[in-house]
């Protein structure tokens, strides 16, 4: 089966369904990430940041940053969303806060009543084992209490609620956690919501992704899903390497196969793919896109107080001598109203991660005169308070005015009547006057109080005003693919499937949503803990079902530490020309465009050289291939490669004093017909200067089936162009190095390897008997 993201929902279908013997491939679009690899300062931020979606009238269609960056924002109209990319999903850069909603939520008539019928089932066991899985407890009391959650603590009478340390998913003591993975202590720093550096977070990269692979679950990164499409009691998976150089040379779709498909992309991703599925004929219900909630979510900042408050990471700085920041959040005050759940909330301080903390004095210094309210009045109060400012500007974010800001969350329950739209092939929410929302109104009031406490100016989350066309800033989206009694309410039932029409209870067989996407309504509070209990009960109603057994038994023992990755190289080419059915004739003349029955033929490849130095070892090593060939005389769809190798300069079989780039690749059609292809191009010093027709001129044969002994049905020659070589070049990258020395030194083997293959061939020395001939 093929389980498309990979935060809590992906995640803990991978380890649950493998547990009980299934096999998993989960496929993520964003890349691995290992502590110590996760932006400290602005400037690594900035690389790592990603923003895309319609955008709004002012900013029209954009997408910019790296596709697999971190941090990835989405402005969406009346909505705008931040989510995590990589391996491990949102749970990399969420605040760590396990907190079960208010029990009146899971109670509500919004969820279906065969869910609500399992609370004190399925539902309570899967609470149980994803805090035993994630190790969840509440900031120890032998710690040093950071500033900011002592004045959260102060001002929880203002605000009209009650304050806890709220259970958290992070390692406060070193040791091994029941996935058998080491993880370091939490060291307080403050930089959890930019990714945990120490190792001291759970995310699912620590836990629920090393047990699936444990238990034999294959991991693929830079893979974003498009959509899915039923073919023959199968589901077909489309998908496009992301981040990987294929964007430069327009690559077409490429897609595997799967009996069972589970959606984990997130609430925007799941609920975007189903949307491109149906614009591509499959058949869903129409309430897709609906639902669609913010949780509640509201930001704001209790700006330059008269107290200190340490919240902002230390990053690369030194962290002797001052306050510990302490976790993101570390402490709720929960505003319950008994007559109400739709009136109750949860705030929360936070902190600013130190990678972001850099640019936020001089922002703060300029929005705060226009957007903020200052809760103090008083000439020499005024005065102190623009001097903290400009101490600030002076001397960055741990002085002066944002060294006295407090970070402030609101998790509320908004109306939950946002719709996802498709805008082209982008997601657009519409929801006019969201946050207009009496919820909104009320979150500020209490943010407001807890800033008036300490004197400061309260400021509203900039993001969430009408400059950037968006009302509100949500970190935590939810429904769009909502769970319901039948097709008519919802888009999937109680156990996850999605319906196969526009109303009663039928279901697609194998196709699932499993991720924040299927909760039908606000919770309330942190949603992550509810999200993953869901997917827990998915998985057990699913092994129910097919008659599997799930092992929920920690294992024994310590997972020995990976190995190193060895240094590797990639890059994606394009090569393009012509092919025809004249396989008894030369390659050149079987090329020849006005021959008869010649059709075009154009491969985009990405050459994935997983060790240089094996490479360089053994001249025969074979690289791996991956992409797709656009041949309309053998399939009037892309054929997908499949099993591709590359070797460079190898010995011809006919004469070894000749060199060859030899290619060969398995090409898959949608129809399922299979191909053979292989290439080579024949390096050899002939008179002239022939060596740029050399390196860019494949001779190519296809063959129809899966090996060389196959029937010959094409003939050809492909080249490639100057321009698709200037943007082969650019696809150029060095992949698992620890330095920036270590990136030179791999360019520089391989281009001393390939380089001086070459040189031996066209420039090899003249020798002493040919100077005296």
């Amino acid at each position: 089966m093929v389980i498309v993201g990979s935060g809590y929902g992906g995640a803990i279908a991978a380890s649950r369904l493998a547990r009980a013997g299934q096999k998993v491939c989960v496929l993520e679009r964003g890349k691995e990430r290992l502590p110590g690899e996760f932006p400290r300062t602005s400037g690594q931020l900035l690389k790592d940041v990603q923003m895309s979606g319609p955008g709004g009238s002012l900013l029209g269609k954009l997408r910019l940053g790296s596709p697999t960056g971190l941090l990835s924002l989405h402005l969406l109209g009346d909505v705008a969303v931040l989510t995590g990319c990589g391996l491990g999903g949102t749970s990399l850069i969420n605040a760590n806060v396990a907190l079960r909603p208010d029990p009146r939520v899971l109670q509500d008539e919004s969820w279906p009543a065969a869910f609500r019928a399992d609370i004190g089932g399925r539902i309570a066991d899967g609470f149980t084992h994803v805090e035993r899985m994630l190790g969840v407890q509440p900031y120890p009391e032998n710690r040093p209490a950071p500033r900011k959650l002592n004045l959260l603590e102060q001002a929880a009478e203002a605000v009209g609620g009650r304050f806890f340390r709220p259970p958290l998913s992070i390692h406060f003591e070193a040791g091994v956690n029941p996935a058998g993975v080491r993880q370091g202590a939490c060291t307080l720093c403050g930089d959890c919501a930019t990714g945990c550096n120490v190792g001291a977070k759970n995310s699912t990269q620590m836990n629920y992704l090393p047990d699936a692979q444990r238990h034999g679950a294959e991991l693929f990164t830079h893979v974003a899903v498009h959509h899915l499409a039923r073919h023959q009691g199968h589901w077909r998976v489309y998908y496009r390497l992301v981040g990987v150089g294929r964007e430069v040379f327009d690559s077409p779709l490429q897609f595997l196969t799967a009996d069972r498909v589970i959606l984990s992309a997130g609430t925007l991703g799941s609920t975007e793919i189903l949307m491109r599925s149906r614009a591509a004929g499959l058949p869903l219900s129409r309430e897709l896109g609906r639902h669609f909630s913010g949780n509640g979510d509201l930001m704001g900042f209790g700006y330059n107080l008269d107290v200190p408050v340490d919240s902002v990471g230390y990053g690369d700085e030194p962290m002797e001598g001052r306050g510990p920041v302490g976790p993101s959040i570390t402490g709720v005050i929960e505003v319950k109203d008994p007559d109400s759940m739709e009136r109750s909330m949860v705030v929360e301080e936070g902190a600013v991660p130190a990678a972001l903390g850099g640019y936020l004095p001089t922002l703060f210094a300029a929005v705060a005169p226009i957007m903020g309210e200052d809760t103090d009045e008083g000439f020499v109060d005024g005065m102190k308070e623009q001097a903290r400012v400009m101490e600030g500007l002076v001397r960055g974010p741990y002085h002066g005015a944002l060294h006295h800001t407090q970070t402030l969350f609101v998790m509320s329950h908004d109306s939950g009547s946002g719709e996802l739209r498709l805008d082209g092939d982008s997601l657009r929410v519409v929801w006019p006057g969201v946050g207009r929302q009496e919820n909104f109104v009320r979150g500020d009031q209490k943010m407001r109080k807890a800033t008036e406490v300490f004197g400061g100016t309260y400021v509203r989350n900039p993001m969430g005003t009408r400059w950037l066309d968006n009302a509100i800033l949500v970190t935590h989206p939810l429904g769009g693919c909502v769970m319901a009694e039948d097709a008519a309410s919802g888009v999937v039932d109680h156990e996850g499937r999605v319906f196969s029409e526009e109303s009663g209870t039928a279901v697609h067989a194998g196709l699932y949503v499993c991720d924040g996407a299927v909760i039908p309504r606000s919770l309330g509070t942190n949603p992550f803990l509810t999200i993953s209990a869901v997917a827990e009960r998915f998985c057990a109603l699913m092994a129910q079902r097919e008659g599997w057994h799930i092992d929920y038994s920690a294992l024994p023992g310590q997972l020995p530490p990976a190995p190193a990755k060895p240094v590797g190289l990639r890059f994606t080419e394009s090569l393009q020309g012509i092919i025809s059915g004249a396989v008894d004739e030369d390659y050149r003349e079987a090329a020849a465009p006005d021959r008869a029955g010649a059709s075009s033929f154009r491969f985009i490849i990405t050459v994935l050289v997983a060790d240089v130095n094996a490479l360089l070892d053994d001249p025969m090593h074979a690289t791996r291939v991956t992409g797709c060939v656009l041949a309309p005389g053998l399939s009037p769809q892309p054929l997908t490669v499949t099993k591709g190798t590359l070797q460079v300069l190898v010995p011809d079989p006919q004469q070894p004093s000749v060199k060859q780039m030899r290619y060969r690749m398995q090409l898959l059609a949608e129809s399922g017909e299979r191909f053979f292809f292989e290439g080579f191009k024949q390096l050899v010093d002939d008179p002239g200067l022939d060596m740029w027709e050399d390196t860019t001129t494949l001779f190519v044969t296809v063959r129809r089936g899966e090996g060389p002994g196959d029937p010959l049905i094409q003939k050809g020659v492909l080249r490639i162009t100057l321009d698709d070589f200037a943007r082969q070049c650019s696809t150029f990258r060095v992949t698992n190095a620890s330095s920036t020395q270590e990136q030179l030194h791999a360019v520089g083997r391989f281009g001393r390897f390939f380089l001086g293959g070459l040189f031996d061939i066209y420039w090899k020395p003249v020798g002493p008997e040919e100077l005296t001939a």
